[in-house]
């Protein structure tokens, strides 16, 4: 949904949509190339912010023992 709605504005999203039209991708093609670009920057943010908080980046917690 985020990737349609930049390509119906005038943003930056749409420029890169319309670069990759004219460089030959199909409309298909360059929504997929937009929609990876932006799940890349989310996840960039995403690890900035996790070692903001100083906090390992294993989301795992340690296996719990189930004897009781």
């Amino acid at each position: 949904m985020i990737a349609v709605t930049q390509v119906r504005g005038d943003g930056e999203g749409a420029t890169y949509f319309t670069k990759q039209l004219t460089a030959g991708k199909t409309k298909t093609e360059a929504l997929r190339l937009l929609r990876r670009r932006i799940s890349d920057r989310v996840y960039r943010a995403l690890l900035a912010d996790q070692s903001d908080l100083g906090q390992p980046l294993d989301p795992l917690p340690a296996p719990m023992s189930l004897a009781a």
